[in-house]
Parts: C-alpha cells; structure tokens; sequence
C-alpha cells in the first residue's frame, strides 16, 4: 500500500462513526474467571460470517478467535465487554494494512493478517479498537483484537504531531499497542510480523 493510498484509509477511519456498546451485553462477575467465561458464553452466539462494510470481505468468527481475544488482557474488564462488540467491530471498522506472517511453522495456514480499526465507546468511555483477521487458505477469520483507552481521533491526532515533531516528548511510549501506532503511521517501509 503506498502512502497516498493509507492517507486516505487514515481520514476514513477518522470520519468513520464509532461502534457503541453499553458495556452491560455480557452478564459480569466478580469472579475473573466467571466473567470470562460469560464472555466466551456469549462469544459464541456469534459464530458465524460477517462482511465488513469498508472493504466487501466477509470474516469468519470462531471460537479461536473468541478465546484469542480473552486470552489477553482478560483482567480488564473493558476487554471482556468488548466481546460483544465483535459483528460492530468487523462491519464498521476500516481496513488500514496488512502484514505477512513471519511465523509460518506456528500458524502454516495464514498468508498475512489484515488491520482493521474502528473508534468503539463501551458505556461512556472511549477506546481505539485493533482487530486483526487473518487471512488464509481457509479464508478470512477473525484473529484477535485490542482495546486502546484513546478515542481514535485523539490517537490520529497524536500519531500526527508525534511525526511532525520527533523532538517533543514522545507520548506513544506510553502506549502499550505499538502495532497499532505502527500502523497507523504513514512513510513505513513493508513489514513482516506476527499479528502482534
């Protein structure tokens, strides 16, 4: 993809409404593990195909996708909520990149893993959605996903100013998704990696 082409992908993305949620989907519990079990209950109601809007593909979700997604940061509870948000996710999100996979011997069925982001608001809080989907001799299935706690304009914002002045104090350390700045960072060169 060249810079041009993500330039455009970027002001889509920035112009594209958020998905919402009320955060209140999944039944909660004060016991972790309940609780993301409850998620996984509920994940899989979602089995099954979705398009996305931006690009036309359709994705696949799974239950290895589901548990990929709790398989990390399952303490928040943000995260665990943002399971519901799963067929908002894959429709509105728009595609920003892709990057082969390096690791072929652990995941030998998966060619490369598409970028898909979206603004999405679970209750009143604002977070910048990363899934990733993968793509494959078995299609396109959901991958995985992760939250960051900025609203993806203010995250566009900062990626911005961050690369028009190198010298100031570089906020995007603090942010724990570096794949996602990356990604959304124009004058790359291609990449090869894993999903994260």
């Amino acid at each position: 993809m060249t810079n041009w082409e993500k330039t455009i992908r970027i002001k889509k993305l920035r112009n594209s409404k958020p998905v919402e949620i009320t955060g209140e989907e999944i039944t909660p519990s004060e016991d972790l593990k309940q609780y993301k079990k409850n998620a996984l209950e509920y994940g899989k109601t979602l089995r099954g195909e979705y398009i996305n809007e931006d690009t036309g593909a359709k994705i696949n979700v799974g239950v290895n996708g589901l548990k990929e997604v709790l398989h990390h940061d399952y303490k928040d509870t943000e995260h665990l909520q943002s399971i519901a948000a799963i067929p908002q996710i894959i429709g509105n999100s728009i595609y920003i990149d892709t990057v082969e996979n390096e690791d072929t011997e652990k995941n030998n069925n998966i060619a490369s893993y598409d970028f898909y982001i979206a603004g999405l608001k679970i209750g009143e809080i604002d977070y910048t959605v990363k899934a990733v989907i993968a793509s494959g001799i078995d299609g396109n299935r959901y991958y995985d996903h992760k939250l960051t706690q900025i609203e993806k304009g203010n995250l566009l914002d900062k990626v911005r100013d961050n690369k028009s002045n190198p010298y100031q104090e570089d906020f995007l350390s603090d942010c724990k998704d570096k794949r996602l700045i990356s990604i959304l960072q124009t004058n790359q060169g291609k990449r090869r990696a894993n999903a994260f």
